[in-house]
């Protein structure tokens, strides 16, 4: 019994990060994926003039190819991080249809609205 090596932690339990910052640092392509969609949003956001119309191609389709690509590269490191990527890549697909995703956000919104309202009176 004395003679057995000490156990050891399987391969999913080891370099586990204490903080959030250690472990947005072991995912750089995840968190670029997510700043990358994020700026494409909010450059869209800026630059069109009528929210409900479409915007300009030659914004949205580099910003969205950048951010694929940022995200391929999260999938190929296997960064174990898919919120990140998948929020970055979702807002950079937001942006490529501003105006409709726009419109369908209000129009959720006024109807969680209303059947909140329903919700207390009835």
């Amino acid at each position: 019994m004395a003679d057995q090596p000490p156990l050891t932690k399987p391969a999913h339990l080891r370099d586990i990060p204490s903080t959030r910052t250690e472990w947005l640092a072991k995912r750089p392509a995840a968190v670029a994926t997510l700043a990358l969609g994020l700026l494409t949003f909010v450059i869209v956001l800026v630059a069109q003039r009528e929210l409900w119309s479409t915007p300009d191609w030659r914004l949205t389709v580099p910003g969205f190819a950048i951010t694929a690509l940022a995200s391929l590269v999260s999938l190929f490191r296997r960064e174990r991080a898919p919120g990140l990527w998948l929020v970055g890549l979702g807002l950079a697909a937001a942006a490529l249809v501003l105006g409709w995703f726009l419109m369908l956000a209000i129009v959720i919104g006024a109807t969680v609205v209303l059947i909140l309202i329903l919700h207390s009176v009835m």
